[in-house]
Parts: structure tokens; sequence; C-alpha cells
């Protein structure tokens, strides 16, 4: 009885662990945002892309705006929810903003998520896709 009880008590600890989110797999890599609004977005393969690196322990996102490094928390939730908190910006003057702007607003609408493939489809409360990042 008693190991049964150390049993279950060793999956009820596995199942709460955030590594069994999806967003385990997403971590240190640098998802870099390929198309938003239906938009391609032209990418340089460098750190200056506007992209989203995920920290699935303390789920923390940093990344780049593409000019404004960018920083803040998220939320996984069930049936492939995701929501983003409120993100953080450093305040450097760049010719991007309206793309960085445009980017930051977008965020606040993400609701859900999808992997497919190699890319990582963020969509809004209509699950329309607003953002793909590869």
């Amino acid at each position: 009885m008693k190991n049964l009880f150390y049993i279950l008590s060793f999956f009820t600890l596995i199942s709460c662990s955030s590594k069994s989110y999806p967003d385990a797999k997403w971590e240190n890599k640098q998802w870099t945002v390929v198309e938003m609004m239906g938009i391609p977005v032209q990418t340089s393969g460098t750190v200056q892309d506007a992209h989203l690196v995920f920290d699935a322990d303390d789920q923390q996102i940093s990344g780049s705006g593409s000019c404004n490094r960018i920083f803040g928390p998220y939320e996984i939730g069930k049936k492939n929810s995701l929501k983003f908190g409120n993100i953080g910006v450093t305040m450097m003057a760049c010719q991007n903003s309206a793309f960085e702007n445009k980017f930051l607003e977008t965020l606040k609408s993400v609701r859900y998520f999808q992997q497919t493939g190699g890319q990582l489809l963020l969509k809004n409360g209509e699950k329309e896709i607003i953002l793909k990042l590869q």
C-alpha cells in the first residue's frame, strides 16, 4: 500500500510538471516571425529578425521585435490555448518601429497555438493564424 502511494505521488508530480506541456519542446529555440497577419515577413537569418524564445520552466518569453528586446510572461492552457502577459520592451529608436509596434499588438491578440512541421502557428480568438514562426 505504501509503494502504491509513492507511485501515485510520482505520477502526479510528473503530470504537473511544465515539461509535460508542448512549450518544453520550444525551449531555447529561436522562433523567427516569417508571416504576420497573412503577410510574409522578410528575414535576415540574424538575431535582428523579430523572434521569440520560450523559457518553459519560468513561462517567460524573450526575443526581439526587430529592433528592441522584448520579454514577458506567457501561459499555456487546455485545448492549445496560449496567452501572453504584459510584454516589456527596451526603448531604442528604430527605423522599423511601425513593424515592431504591429508585432507587439499582434502578440496581445494571441489566444491559441498549433505546432505543425517546423512551424509554430499563433492564432487569435477566432482561431485565425495571425503569426507564423519557424
